[in-house]
């Protein structure tokens, strides 16, 4: 909120590919946005933050080619990231990209690439997944201790927000004193229904669920939409579970 966008490129496609090296065009940040097929992706937002100077960025869009060339302000440091928004299931979602260089640049430009990745950890340690998340939490009075011994079963209902198709996923929460404990993380992002049991001493045994906060019924098999931004987290849907 109340970023300046400054100097952008009016046509933000250029006219050759930009290559992989460290320098493009003087004074410039260039590059190309993939998806996740590896064909350029248009429409995708690029900002170019100055970390040196505040409030001072600038801007720019992929072109039908993919490709991108913005303006640099004329001090500073900078660092470059991308994103895209995406309607799917009547709800618009807001996907970071994948640079293949995380790395600060100065004045002279530099190229940054990006790809439309649906999973994998993001650069920084506390910038989590590429992928969507799903908070898990036991129903009030039906505690299970070694929660993370429930097994969870995601089946994809229709193509993934990329339009792939999805697989079926087994998951579980990460451990106690870990990041990830009560979530299951970096999900590809689409819409599935989930079922779970509880395994212990060699037996299993079916959950119930249902959509946390919600006054809905508990059932055996649940549908997942994640929500595209809440309290809670972004690109995320929460469930309760009871035996």
């Amino acid at each position: 909120a109340g970023m300046a966008f400054l100097l952008l490129s009016p046509t933000v496609a250029c006219k050759k590919d930009a290559g992989n090296g460290s320098n493009g065009a003087k004074g410039r940040a260039t590059g190309k946005v993939t998806d996740t097929r590896g064909n350029p992706l248009a429409g995708a937002e690029v900002t170019i933050e100055n970390t040196m100077v505040y409030n001072s960025s600038a801007a720019g869009v992929s072109g039908n080619n993919g490709q991108y060339s913005i303006q640099l302000p004329e001090v500073g440091t900078f660092h470059a990231s991308a994103y895209i928004k995406r309607s799917y299931n009547g709800k618009t979602y807001t996907l970071d990209m994948a640079p293949d260089n995380n790395e600060p640049f100065g004045i002279e430009g530099a190229v940054r690439n990006f790809t439309w990745k649906m999973s994998g950890k993001k650069p920084q340690d506390n910038d989590g997944y590429y992928g969507a998340t799903i908070g898990i939490n036991n129903a009030p009075g039906h505690v299970i201790v070694d929660d993370y011994n429930i097994e969870f079963t995601l089946t994809p209902q229709g193509k993934l927000i990329d339009g792939s198709d999805g697989q079926v996923l087994k998951l579980h929460s990460g451990q106690p004193n870990t990041p990830t404990y009560g979530y299951l993380a970096d999900i590809p992002l689409g819409r599935y229904t989930m079922t779970a049991v509880y395994v212990s001493g060699g037996a299993s045994t079916p959950l119930k669920l249902k959509k946390n906060f919600s006054q809905d019924n508990y059932t055996g098999s649940l549908q997942i939409d994640f929500e595209p931004e809440g309290t809670w987290g972004k690109n995320a849907a929460f469930i309760e579970y009871m035996p």
